[in-house]
């Protein structure tokens, strides 16, 4: 008897030893890589779909979104919980063609019906999301589960694209209420077999760039319970600033002639006998007349697809990143999200690079963030600095208290004639006449900085800098314009070119330092525009883009003022004169002292 008291003891011992759960490992803050999860070939990868409660499409049934996931094995074999990372998109299972021929042609008069285009036929794609990838390899190792659906009208989930609309919005909701057991999920599309997030947490990140990251922020205005934190890269939060600027019709950087319409058909990769009906009743009805490229004034449409307006009820923790050189998704969309969470009492960070579009903060940072409200780990985070910024040809983000730089103030500098339609930057202000150039849409912003192109724009330059000037913050530009037509494109750019420097062999991208166009139809309102009155001046105040960085020293301002932008606006027919009154323009840029 005393044997077989024995043996079992032992027995125990040895079958909690070889059953002892294994957890997720921190050091420094950071969630490490746990050897029992770095095992790919074990990883548990499934699919499903979760019930919402919209329609989406309009075909008299719940919308259900199409979701894989990836998790360690011992959320199976020792009934591990673990918080996921969360990935939606557009973009998983498919996309339409990117031929031009596809996009809005652009080559018409301000407020003219523009000719038809074509529309792609988005094609369908049955892997797991290429994301999935290196998403899995970055964290399923270090204690997490990933989570990626696609959204409403894409690939395998129901309903049908909008573009901002509120079932993109929802979407993500109601995956993130399933992980955290407050939705349905099912193992096929249309059966009835549930299948439950037993191993999740409740505990629920998400990350993205561009769409994917405009998601994020869509899912943290609906205030989801469970999502803790959230970290976009290069998100738009505002349809209308996507594609439009200050009343003007403006294309997002290297897609000249995109508009709502034409995005809908490229991520519409949804049942192809369902596509018809949605075009009908989203595209055609809804994104067409609500865009409306005729005035691209602010209206209703474009009201209720920014995401500023929606955040009050958004809990997440805001890591926000961008690039300040991205002029597709530019850099205001990811400061004025920042921003308000900021003034909410939000937990929010912001990291810009001098990138692109699309480039990700550091992966410590990342890790560090999720950790943090994820794993519920104390690790400092949120005391770091609020702004993260990389330096021109720098690597590494310095830490900053905030952006803009707090001691950053308002420099004015006012265009002055003085050799026909070339002229001087100053800060002294004095009395100017007017000056007239000629709207030749054909020539790329880099041509008219050409002395030869003199008479299509203006241009202002400052003295060469005798030490480096730091810029931080949104610069503004006011300009009294008057045209000789009853509409105009206005486009400024502000450059710096380095001493003694040869036209011929610069680059637009290595001199531009920011841009700014807005429509002088919109003078009074950017609801409502009115045609302009030969002869009359109209004032104009807007801005320039979010910025941080450094001109060196010799280097020269410049400022170009144009009319329609080859890369950006409509691109009417030559011959529209703008008169700028030199006397009431100024440019206000942030500089640090």
């Amino acid at each position: 008897m005393q044997k077989f008291t024995i043996l079992i003891l032992g027995s125990l011992v040895l079958s909690h030893a070889f059953t002892q759960q294994v957890k997720p490992i921190f050091k420094k803050g950071e969630s490490q890589i746990v050897a029992e999860f770095n095992k790919p070939s074990e990883w548990i990868k499934e699919e499903l779909w979760v019930q919402t409660n919209f329609d989406s499409d309009a075909n008299g049934k719940l919308d259900r979104m199409h979701v894989f996931l990836t998790r360690p094995l011992q959320t199976k074999t020792q009934g591990l919980k673990l918080p996921v990372i969360y990935t939606t998109s557009p973009y998983f299972a498919g996309t339409g063609g990117d031929s031009k021929s596809y996009y809005w042609n652009v080559k018409h008069e301000i407020g003219a019906t523009p000719p038809p285009h074509k529309h792609p036929v988005a094609k369908r794609i049955e892997n797991r999301p290429f994301e999935s990838y290196y998403q899995d390899l970055d964290w399923v190792n270090r204690g997490y589960i990933t989570v990626y659906s696609s959204s409403p009208g894409t690939g395998f989930s129901d309903g049908a694209p909008t573009i901002g609309g509120e079932n993109e919005k929802l979407a993500p909701a109601f995956v993130i209420d399933w992980l955290c057991g407050r939705a349905v999920g099912y193992t096929t599309r249309t059966g009835m077999d549930t299948v439950s997030a037993y191993w999740s947490t409740g505990k629920v990140g998400m990350m993205g760039t561009s769409y994917n990251g405009t998601l994020c922020l869509a899912a943290a205005c609906t205030g989801v319970k469970g999502l803790e934190a959230i970290i976009p890269n290069a998100p738009v939060s505002s349809w209308y600033l996507y594609y439009r600027s200050n009343g003007l019709v403006r294309s997002p950087g290297g897609y000249l002639g995109e508009d709502m319409d034409v995005l809908y058909d490229f991520i519409h990769s949804g049942d192809l006998e369902n596509r018809p009906h949605n075009d009908s009743l989203i595209r055609d009805n809804i994104l067409v007349p609500g865009q409306d490229r005729l005035s691209g004034d602010y209206n209703d449409f474009w009201a209720s697809r920014d995401y500023l307006t929606q955040m009050d009820s958004m809990k997440a923790a805001l890591f926000m990143c961008h690039g300040f050189e991205d002029w597709n998704v530019m850099a205001e969309h990811s400061f004025r999200f920042y921003e308000k969470a900021k003034n909410m009492g939000l937990p929010a960070k912001i990291y810009y690079n001098q990138l692109d579009h699309g480039y990700p903060p550091p992966f410590w940072m990342m890790n560090m963030w999720f950790t943090k409200y994820l794993h519920g780990i104390d690790n400092g985070v949120e005391k770091l600095a609020d702004a993260w910024i990389v330096a021109k040809d720098e690597q590494e983000a310095k830490p900053y208290n905030a952006f803009p730089n707090p001691q950053a103030n308002a420099m004015r500098f006012y265009p002055q004639s003085e050799n026909g339609t070339t002229g001087t930057l100053s800060t002294e202000k004095k009395e100017q006449n007017s000056l007239t150039f000629i709207d030749n849409s054909s020539l790329t912003a880099l041509q008219l900085i050409s002395p030869k192109k003199s008479d299509n724009r203006l241009l202002f330059w400052g003295e060469n800098l005798s030490k480096p000037m730091h810029l931080s913050g949104t610069g503004r530009i006011h300009l009294q314009v008057a045209s000789n037509k009853p509409a105009a494109n206005l486009s400024v750019y502000l450059i710096a070119v380095p001493k003694n420097y040869d036209p011929k062999k610069i680059k637009l991208e290595d001199i531009v330092v920011n841009r700014a166009w807005a429509d002088p139809q919109n003078n009074r309102s950017l609801e409502n525009g009115e045609k302009l009155q030969a002869g009359t001046f109209y004032d104009l105040t807007f801005n320039f883009q979010p910025d941080d960085q450094i001109i060196p020293a010799g280097h020269q301002l410049g400022l170009l003022v144009f009319s329609s932008d080859h890369d950006f606006t409509l691109q009417p027919k030559k011959g529209t004169e703008l008169t700028i009154n030199l006397g009431e323009s100024w440019i206000e840029l942030m500089v640090v002292k």
